[in-house]
């Protein structure tokens, strides 16, 4: 089965599904850590997953400073 798999094939495999599939995983992981409203929560995930590679590069880029700026302006609920 893998016998004519020389190592373009697997730069490509990397390059195609493995590296989009962990920046899609460490982004998930990181927006249900964040400890902000359901609100942004649920839009980052949904964005995330239906923009498979652009998703997780606007969650790094964008999404973890929008979220730590809604819970520093969210009043304390004690």
């Amino acid at each position: 089965m893998f016998s004519g798999l020389a190592g373009w094939h697997l730069l490509t495999l990397m390059v195609l599904w493995v590296i989009p599939f962990a920046l899609w995983l460490i982004a998930v992981i990181q927006v249900a850590a964040a400890k902000a409203a359901a609100g942004p929560t649920v839009g980052w995930l949904i964005l995330i997953t239906l923009v498979p590679v652009v998703g997780p590069i606007l969650w790094f880029a964008i999404g973890r400073g929008s979220l730590r700026q809604d819970q520093q302006s969210r009043p304390d609920p004690t």
